[in-house]
């Protein structure tokens, strides 16, 4: 039976049980199908994010806390970092990398306060202007009203705080495009069921990008959502996509 991807209303319920199933092993995979990339590629949305040690972030769409452990290395001891996810299992690796992480900064006096929080990315619970930058990684295809996600983003940081999104791109070089479609049409969903036993979790990736935006649309999602100076950011030739914002 061919894959079906979930309409709109399906959409919260099947992303957030697909999630829900492949939290243990979600590290282990992703480092697998990036080839480890995916760790210099967040470095970079994180250089972009964090304009000072001493502010206070938020990673929308945490998952296992891999993005905001990063954000939490560039902070000192009076910055924090908040990560918010729907998932309770993603939610529980977080916490206890998180755990990890501060016992071997508190040595040093350099850890940067850390925080988990279930929520939903649409409606997040936070207070209008409450952070300092706001950043999500490969999570806004998965939300089931992607300006919705960004509109919250851009309330709850201060002006002149940066808004930045980490995510799928649309390569279109006529040699390197074919080899990225058909690794992640084919190559990625086998990855997925021998680490995961899960190969309808890895197929939705690759199909979940046919329906993500491209660039461009994005930038005027950013631009819709009330950020200014938005920039595109092409990565892995065109394969990953880094958008920054600015808040009025």
């Amino acid at each position: 039976m061919s894959f079906r991807l979930p309409n709109a209303e399906e959409k919260f319920s099947y992303v957030h049980d697909q999630f829900e199933r492949i939290a243990k092993r979600y590290d282990l995979t992703n480092d697998v199908i990036s080839l480890y990339m995916h760790r210099s590629w967040k470095k970079r949305a994180v250089k972009e994010l964090v304009q000072s040690p001493t502010g206070n972030y938020l990673d929308v769409c945490c998952g296992t806390g891999d993005l905001a452990l990063t954000v939490a290395k560039y902070l000192s001891a009076q910055g924090s970092v908040t990560g918010l996810d729907f998932s309770a299992n993603m939610l529980d690796v977080a916490r206890s990398r998180a755990k990890n992480l501060q016992s071997s900064q508190s040595q040093n006096g350099n850890s940067a306060k850390i925080e988990f929080q279930q929520g939903d990315a649409q409606k997040l619970p936070f207070a209008a202007e409450s952070f300092d930058g706001a950043i999500i990684s490969f999570g806004l295809r998965n939300l089931t009203d992607l300006q919705a996600g960004l509109n919250e983003m851009a309330r709850v940081v201060k002006p002149g705080g940066r808004v930045v999104n980490l995510d799928l791109g649309h390569p279109t070089n006529p040699i390197f495009a074919p080899m990225f479609g058909l690794f992640f049409g084919h190559v990625v969903p086998i990855i997925g069921e021998v680490l995961q036993n899960d190969r309808q979790a890895y197929t939705y990736l690759p199909e979940s990008r046919n329906t993500y935006p491209k660039p461009n649309a994005i930038t005027k999602m950013f631009e819709q959502a009330g950020l200014t100076n938005v920039q595109h950011i092409p990565l892995a030739f065109d394969s990953v996509a880094l958008h920054v914002g600015t808040r009025r």
